[in-house]
């Protein structure tokens, strides 16, 4: 019963993604975040890395990492309904992103590792970055942020980072 179930959820997933390669994410802010839990719910069902569906989401996520390195999302994505980059890279916004890379890449690309360098910087930091919503609660009108996201995140991605690439 499990294995038929996760197939009904994975052709879900895989039919639900946008055509860009990206996924919508009810509670976080939004596309790097649903992009991010799609990715990873696939590769925890042992969809291969292969699969078309997590290549173009992998593809997605380097083509929006943000010059730093990082990625950062606006808010509005959640109101327009489309991905609108937020121009600075926030803690747990790089986190996904990475996270969903890591479960899909055999080994870490320049991009991943470009990303990593940038998510140990923003662990130090302490600006409007590491303060920016990362919950949607009603769009275009309730926000939240989860104080311990800029924390959580980037610590269990640093750990998946170094369980796979021994890095």
């Amino acid at each position: 019963m499990g294995i038929l179930r996760d197939q009904r959820g994975a052709d879900w997933l895989i039919s639900h993604q946008e055509k860009d390669g990206s996924w919508y994410g009810r509670w976080g802010i939004c596309y790097i975040y649903g992009t991010w839990a799609a990715l990873t719910g696939l590769k925890a069902v042992r969809l291969p890395a292969a699969h078309e569906a997590l290549q173009k989401g992998a593809e997605w996520l380097t083509r929006i990492q943000n010059p730093d390195g990082g990625w950062g999302e606006s808010c509005t994505s959640d109101r327009v309904m489309h991905y609108m980059p937020l121009a600075e890279s926030t803690p747990s916004q790089t986190a996904w992103a990475l996270d969903a890379l890591i479960a899909v890449l055999p080994e870490p690309s320049a991009a991943v590792d470009k990303g990593i360098n940038k998510m140990i910087e923003l662990l130090q930091q302490n600006d409007w970055t590491t303060t920016y919503p990362t919950g949607a609660g009603l769009p275009g009108n309730f926000y939240t942020l989860y104080h311990s996201y800029r924390y959580i995140w980037p610590l269990l991605t640093l750990s998946h980072y170094k369980k796979k690439y021994g890095a």
